[in-house]
């Protein structure tokens, strides 16, 4: 996977890793362009990004929407708030016969 464009023959180079060189903040790397044989430097930067929703079901004395989650098999699933993300576990009648129908399937009868 290449990473970066070498600031002199423009071709993308992958920046070196190896070892966990070159992940730290603050410090200047020197790497050698595989194309051009030039060695130029790079730092590195850590960025954290945040994505901002709406969740009513923490306001205001709101309901959350719990719905299913989509796992296999059906008995590891969980109620999902699809607002907020909140989980919880299935209701024991819909855990029940996830259980019931997973052992059948895998041939353990009760």
């Amino acid at each position: 996977m290449y990473d970066e464009e070498c600031p002199y023959c423009q071709h993308e180079v992958e920046i070196d890793h190896d070892d966990g060189y070159g992940y730290d903040e603050g410090e200047t790397y020197h790497q050698e362009c595989f194309y051009c044989n030039k060695t130029f430097i790079y730092t590195t930067e850590i960025s954290f990004d945040h994505y901002l929703k709406k969740a009513d079901c923490l306001n205001e004395g709101r309901v959350h929407d719990y719905k299913e989650t989509h796992t296999y098999p059906k008995v590891c699933a969980t109620m999902q708030c699809t607002m907020c993300g909140d989980k919880q576990p299935l209701p024991t009648e819909v855990y029940d016969r996830y259980y019931k129908e997973w052992q059948e399937f895998i041939g353990k009868e009760e």
